[in-house]
C-alpha cells in the first residue's frame, strides 16, 4: 500500500516549497469574476447545452470503470456504487469520487441505491479520518458536464484554514500536484478501511 500518509506538516512543506501552477479560472465563462477581479454580467438564458454521456452513450466513467481493466480508474466497489480515481492530476491529500455502478443521474436513483450512496458518503469521512491528516471531507456535486452522477470527496490537511470552505476545490487546482504514486497508495489506503466500515472490495492498482 505504499508509505505511510503524509501528516499535515509534511503536506505543508512539499507544497510550501513548490511553485502554485497557473489558475486557470478567468478563461471558464462559468467562473463569476473576469482577469481583472471585476464581477462578469450574466448572458441571457438559452438553451442547456448538452453533457457528456447523455442517456449512457460514450459515457466516460461508464467506459472506464466497466473496461477489462478498470484498477487505474477505480480504487473501491460494491453491487451499487464504485470510488474512482480521479483523471486529472490533484493537490490535496484527499480527492475522489463516489458514483452509481450503472448510468444515472441524481434524480434517476434507486431508493436502495440513494440509501447506499448516503451510507458511503458517512463512512468516507470515517475512513478519510481513521488513515489520513484530514479533519473532515467536502463534498460536491456538480453535474455539469458528465451525466453519470459524481460526488466529488475533498480533503484538506488538518489544521490549514485557507483550505476550509467553498475555495478548497479551487485550492487543488494551484498547488504542486502530488506524486501519483502516493496519491494512489493513499485512495488504496482509504479503500481497505471503506471495505472494514461498509463492505464491498477494494480494486487495487
Amino acid at each position: 500500500m505504499g508509505p505511510v500518509p503524509d501528516s499535515a506538516q509534511e503536506w505543508y512543506e512539499r507544497v510550501s516549497a513548490e511553485a502554485h501552477r497557473p489558475a486557470g479560472w478567468p478563461a471558464s465563462p462559468s467562473y463569476p469574476l473576469d482577469a481583472s477581479g471585476a464581477p462578469r454580467p450574466l448572458s441571457a438564458p438559452s438553451a442547456e447545452p448538452a453533457r457528456e454521456g447523455e442517456g449512457g452513450d460514450g459515457c466516460p466513467i461508464c467506459a472506464q470503470s466497466q473496461g477489462a481493466d478498470p484498477s487505474g480508474y477505480l480504487c473501491w466497489r460494491d453491487d451499487l456504487a464504485m470510488l474512482g480515481v480521479p483523471f486529472q492530476p490533484t493537490a490535496l491529500p484527499l480527492v475522489t469520487y463516489l458514483m452509481p455502478r450503472r448510468h444515472a443521474d441524481l434524480g434517476d436513483l434507486t431508493p436502495d441505491e440513494a440509501a447506499r450512496c448516503g451510507q458511503l458518503l458517512t463512512h468516507l469521512e470515517r475512513a478519510a479520518r481513521d488513515v489520513l491528516d484530514v479533519p473532515r471531507v467536502q463534498v460536491a456535486r456538480y453535474g455539469e458536464g458528465v451525466e453519470h452522477l459524481h460526488w466529488w470527496v475533498l480533503g484538506r490537511p488538518a489544521g490549514v484554514p485557507e483550505l476550509s470552505g467553498p475555495h478548497l476545490f479551487l485550492w487543488d487546482q494551484v498547488l504542486p500536484v502530488r506524486d501519483p504514486a502516493a496519491r494512489r497508495a493513499d485512495l488504496d489506503r482509504l479503500a481497505a478501511r471503506l471495505v472494514e466500515l461498509a463492505g464491498g472490495e477494494a480494486v487495487p492498482a
